[in-house]
Order: C-alpha cells, then sequence, then structure tokens
C-alpha cells in the first residue's frame, strides 16, 4: 500500500511540474499576445512624435527655397527655420525623455506616465505653436498684400487665406483628435 502512495505522488508531482510548465509557457503566450495587441496604438504614437520630427526637418530647406524662389525676405525664411529647429529640439529632447521607442518594455504605471507626459507635451506644442503661427501669416499676408497690384489680388488672396486656415484648423483638430484617440487606447489596454 505504501508503494501505491508513494508512486501515486510521483505521478501527481509528475503531472504538477508538468502543469506547471504549460502555466509558464501560457503565461508567455498572454504576454506576447497582451504585447502585440497594445504595439499598434504605441507604434502610432512613437510615429507620430517622428513625424513631427521629420516635418521639422523637411520645413527648414522648403521654406529657403521658398524665400529664395518668391523673394520672400530671407530672415522671414531663417525665423521659420529657428521655429522649425527648436520645435525639433523638443520633440528630440521629449522622445528621449520618455523613451517612447521602448514604450512597452516598462511597468504599467510607468508607461501610463509616459503617455500622459507625451499627451502633456502635444497639448503644450500645439498651445504654444499658436503665437508663432499667428505671427507667421500675419507677416505672409501684409507682405502678400504690400504686393497686391489690385483689388481682384488682394480679394484672392484674402479667400485663399481664409480657405487656407480654415483647412489648416480642420486638419489640426483632426489629428489631435486622433492623437487623443491614440493615446486613450494605449492607456485603456494598460488599465484591463
Amino acid at each position: 500500500m505504501e508503494i501505491d502512495i508513494e508512486q501515486e505522488l510521483q505521478i501527481l508531482k509528475s503531472e504538477y511540474n508538468t502543469l506547471k510548465k504549460e502555466l509558464k509557457k501560457q503565461d508567455t503566450l498572454n504576454e506576447k499576445f497582451f504585447k502585440s495587441i497594445r504595439k499598434q496604438p504605441a507604434l502610432a504614437v512613437s510615429k507620430e512624435i517622428k513625424s513631427r520630427m521629420w516635418l521639422d526637418i523637411l520645413t527648414i530647406p522648403a521654406v529657403m527655397i521658398i524665400c529664395l524662389n518668391t523673394n520672400f525676405p530671407i530672415l522671414f525664411g531663417i525665423l521659420v527655420s529657428l521655429w522649425a529647429l527648436a520645435d525639433l529640439g523638443i520633440s528630440l529632447w521629449v522622445s528621449r525623455k520618455l523613451g517612447m521607442d521602448d514604450l512597452l518594455n516598462d511597468d504599467v504605471r510607468t508607461v501610463t506616465e509616459k503617455i500622459a507626459g507625451y499627451r502633456k507635451f502635444y497639448d503644450w506644442a500645439l498651445i504654444g505653436s499658436i503665437l508663432p503661427l499667428i505671427v507667421m501669416l500675419t507677416y505672409i499676408f501684409m507682405h502678400l498684400y504690400a504686393r497686391a497690384e489690385n483689388l481682384a489680388a488682394v480679394q484672392l488672396i484674402t479667400v485663399s487665406g481664409i480657405v487656407f486656415i480654415i483647412l489648416a484648423i480642420a486638419n489640426t483638430l483632426f489629428q489631435y483628435k486622433k492623437h487623443v484617440q491614440r493615446c486613450k487606447e494605449l492607456l485603456k489596454q494598460f488599465e484591463e
């Protein structure tokens, strides 16, 4: 009888070890699965900041080419380039500070703090860019109005400017809505 109990204990121990290995495999699979689910919005958030940096980089030569080919003052091109460089530097600093490339490698609390930090940066960057943008648009329109030769040109500049500003505002609001939605999706996944 004792042999049967000992044999049963060995069998149970073996089954327990097998179960433990299977549970460990399942935990690993679950973690990989959840990481892959979280990866899409995390990549979108990371891509968002990289796109912003590329836009800043491309702005510098584009504005200089425009200034040189349209007889716009080079000082305007330099000021817009400095604005783009400042935004690039801040975006790069925030990206490194928050570690957006390794977003999913941290614990839940750290990831939620990083996402909240990025949201705060995005909001402040949007607010902070309003004044330089207004100054830049005012300067552009003043310069174009000074060059206008007749009333039809002034009207064309005004209508074009209004349409451009409305489209820019709509695009900015659309991008902001997408940004908020991505961040909320990512935070929701970590809260579950």
